[in-house]
């Protein structure tokens, strides 16, 4: 059974390696986003009282561990809109007839997809590295198990949303409705403990938010989240994302399992 789950986490991952056009823009996208925004306010934000703000980090090592969290959010939610290309190019009419159970090509699916986004915020990481000396090295292992359990979640969530869908332009639409808000409640901006109270409130709603702070804690050892909500300890926010992801996960199954072709 689990030749099924390989051959599509396979040619996911191929797909990906093939599109070189892809893979240089993902490169050229993370060194302009970190050159512009990241170097651009770690300039504007230097000085001991920002540090203060930060808990003694500087902007890029308070955005860099961040970073990496929402890149693979992105990358693996617009994972999702295979579903629709595979949809319109007839390639998921031969995976719905296949004898093999629909959940399995999910999970496959799923799986190379998340692969795919995890080396998307690896690369990012790893110019994170190379631009400052505070970001801890021993928390990459752990750092990369966050990436991949988020990927897996956030993948699920973009495939359940496509397979009720036809357009790729109504799913890009959707994208960018979920994304950014989601995005910006992460506290991978700003401080989430400097917010207003209801924002708080509705960034704990996001599974986006503990993924941040897990990574941002395991790669520069300060935790915002725990600062405002001290009975959120990482053992806490982590058992929430694994539980978020395996969640997101049954249900891509379901919405797969009724996916029809017309």
């Amino acid at each position: 059974m689990l030749e099924y789950v390989y051959i599509m986490a396979y040619r996911q991952i191929k797909r990906f390696w093939r599109a070189r056009s892809r893979i240089a823009g993902t490169i050229v996208n993370n060194i302009l986003w970190l050159l512009f925004f990241g170097l651009g306010w770690a300039y504007t934000l230097r000085g001991q009282q920002f540090q203060m703000l930060f808990k003694g980090l500087d902007y890029l090592s308070f955005l860099l561990p961040a970073t990496f969290a929402t890149s693979i959010f992105q990358a693996s939610f617009m994972g999702g809109i295979s579903v629709i290309w595979d949809k319109q190019f007839g390639f998921l009419k031969e995976v719905l007839v296949a004898p093999a159970p629909r959940y399995l090509t999910i999970l496959g699916r799923a799986l190379g997809d998340s692969i795919v986004s995890l080396t998307n915020g690896l690369i990012m990481l790893a110019m994170g590295f190379a631009l400052t000396s505070r970001l801890n090295p021993m928390g990459l292992p752990i750092a990369l198990a966050i990436g991949f359990v988020m990927a897996i979640g956030f993948t699920s969530m973009g495939i359940a949303i496509a397979s009720s869908m036809r357009s790729p332009e109504g799913f890009q639409l959707i994208v960018g409705t979920v994304t950014m808000p989601m995005t910006l409640l992460s506290g991978s901006m700003f401080p989430l403990n400097m917010t207003p109270t209801w924002m708080q409130i509705l960034a704990l709603i996001s599974p986006l938010t503990y993924a941040v702070d897990l990574c941002r804690y395991y790669l520069s050892g300060v935790s915002f989240l725990n600062m405002v909500y001290p009975w959120l300890g990482q053992e806490t926010e982590i058992l929430l994302l694994i539980a978020t992801s395996l969640m997101l996960m049954v249900i891509a199954m379901k919405m797969f399992e009724r996916t029809t072709i017309e």
